[in-house]
């Protein structure tokens, strides 16, 4: 393991665990490089398909505006995709109605 100085800040690169390294300190850096693989494909799906790769936006407000609407369509893609089911059986019922007709609307 060794940390690669970008700037002010320390990133941490998976290698082999330091010797002095206790069970602990060895599962939590595990732990760590797991999760930002995890992260890694994400941001690549985003820069691909959500326009995060080129800001057309001016200034710092334009950067987050632009991360921000990119995060929001990617969130919004999921959970529609979660609940595309749904989706449909709503638009079902909205163009065809219900299949019973209650006695009191057959009256009218």
């Amino acid at each position: 393991r060794g940390y690669q100085n970008v700037g002010d800040t320390k990133i941490l690169r998976p290698g082999r665990p330091k010797k002095s390294d206790s069970p602990y300190q060895r599962r939590i850096a595990r732990e760590r490089f797991r999760r930002r693989a995890g992260i890694e494909p994400i941001i690549g799906h985003l820069k691909q398909d959500h326009r995060l790769s080129r800001n057309y936006l001016k200034g710092v407000l334009g950067d987050a505006i632009n991360l921000f609407m990119a995060a929001a369509a990617f969130n919004f893609r999921k959970w529609i995709r979660k609940f595309e089911h749904f989706f449909a059986l709503f638009t079902l019922w909205l163009f065809f109605g219900t299949t019973t007709r209650q006695p009191s609307m057959m009256i009218l």
